[in-house]
């Protein structure tokens, strides 16, 4: 069966309330899934190498085709109805596209031990956006289209021959309004508070068939201080673009998994429900509500096939009950640093990490220990999570979901030294005896009674 195609979006407290206030009142984020997202599917196959509009984009796909370490990033400014080209040129100069894409870039190479990298192709492209209208993906995605013809040809978004091509990345870059950052008086005014939109393929891998992301980025407040890429216009807009390349490579969102009466509930359970994006403590979560960049978690470095073997552990029941040590996501290391066990009751497979505060990335916004709603704190710790199957009808085919801890009424999203996780079946006990100073190591004990 394959998987859903779509356009997953980040909006600034529609995944996770970044006023600590407003937590205690936040709506209940525990329902199912509504509405299927708009779809767009690449048509790049094995047998179609060449996309591109001409022979610019046909060199340069000819060049980086060999290797499923590069990927291209084509890059359009749009320019905002109230703003001219010139102002919008000094808020996104070409070397801030640059910085923006090698952040990006390097972000990447570190998460994926140097197995995904980006580089910027073709000429930085301008354009006017009409009515200048983002406030729905309906108008976002004609933004994008108009967009995709400076590099592609009108028609390009339903073309089988035109577009991104494979590990090709559309970028248009939407600057931020006057007073949108963390602080200022219109803060989640630009395009209704969404600050990111990407496409989807039906697949998942680092030779992805390429797709087309819609990102704020700069903006007139960031400009004018001495330092632009210090301002949340600016440093915002590489997790948002990192964020949005991941679901082009198939990734969907991190978030929780939510059943009620139990913590562990079946992806066919009419108990449970997602949290779309309710793990702010990964990359493909709701990363906006950080400054810096959070690690991808190693169930998603998993499903992109850039997980070092030295870096997974696997334990099944063949192998008998065990000590297992596992190393924290972000460090330089051959240890493990994601534990996967399989159930041998449900045949479901169960992810474990050890999640501390990562170098360089704080929550000045949802501080860590967040509580994200009445019953539910985010913090960290060692978490077990799971990826939905494509049988799943709660949650998306490939959602990476945290499994809660604790209480229905107090539930949280790790464990520590001393507590034990069992899963639904009874098949599996995972028990956290001890982690070291500063979080670096945990000792865990898996058991299948």
């Amino acid at each position: 069966m394959s998987l859903r195609t779509g356009i997953v979006a980040a909006a600034v407290g529609a995944l996770l309330m970044v006023d600590v206030g407003a937590a205690a009142a936040a709506p209940d984020l525990r329902g199912p899934h509504v509405d299927e997202p708009v779809s767009w599917q690449s048509k790049v196959d094995s047998t179609r190498q060449v996309r591109s509009a001409d022979a610019r984009y046909r060199a340069q796909a000819t060049a980086t085709g060999t290797s499923k370490r590069v990927h291209t990033v084509q890059v359009v400014v749009a320019t905002p109805k109230g703003m001219t080209k010139s102002q919008v040129a000094r808020y996104l100069r070409t070397s801030d596209v640059d910085r923006l894409v090698d952040g990006v870039a390097r972000y990447w190479r570190e998460q994926s031990a140097n197995r995904i990298t980006f580089v910027r192709t073709g000429a930085v492209e301008r354009i006017d956006t009409g009515d200048g209208a983002c406030r729905t993906q309906k108008q976002i995605i004609k933004q994008v289209k108009r967009g995709g013809a400076k590099h592609y040809g009108k028609g390009w978004y339903t073309s089988s021959t035109r577009g991104p091509d494979r590990r090709a990345h559309l970028v248009v870059l939407y600057p931020y309004r006057s007073g949108d950052y963390p602080g200022g008086g219109r803060f989640g005014s630009t395009c209704d508070g969404t600050v990111g939109l990407g496409s989807i393929p039906s697949s998942t891998g680092r030779n992805s068939p390429g797709g087309w992301t819609f990102v704020l980025a700069g903006g007139p407040n960031g400009a004018s201080v001495g330092s632009r890429w210090s301002h949340e216009q600016y440093r915002r807009g590489i997790a948002t673009l990192a964020h949005e390349v991941g679901h082009n490579m198939g990734l969907e969102h991190s978030g929780v998994g939510w059943c009620d009466g139990v913590r562990d509930g079946g992806f066919r359970s009419g108990s449970c429900g997602a949290a779309e994006g309710l793990d702010p403590l990964d990359l493909m979560g709701a990363d906006f509500a950080a400054r810096g960049v959070p690690a991808l978690s190693g169930a998603q470095r998993h499903r992109l096939g850039v997980l070092p073997a030295s870096e997974r552990q696997w334990v099944g029941k063949s192998g008998g009950n065990r000590t297992v040590y596992l190393t924290a996501r972000d460090r330089d290391t051959k240890r493990p640093t994601l534990v996967r066990v399989r159930d041998p009751r449900s045949g479901e497979t169960y992810s474990i990490e050890l999640r501390r505060k990562d170098p360089d990335v704080s929550y000045p916004y949802a501080r860590i220990p967040y509580r994200a709603s009445r019953d539910y704190t985010v913090r960290y710790g060692v978490t077990v999570s799971r990826v939905a199957g494509s049988r799943s009808t709660w949650a998306y085919p490939g959602e990476h979901l945290i499994v809660p801890m604790g209480r229905s009424s107090a539930r949280r999203s790790s464990m520590w030294e001393g507590q034990t996780f069992t899963t639904r079946t009874g098949g599996v006990k995972i028990t956290v005896k001890n982690v070291s100073a500063g979080q670096r190591t945990a000792k865990l004990r898996i058991t299948f009674p």
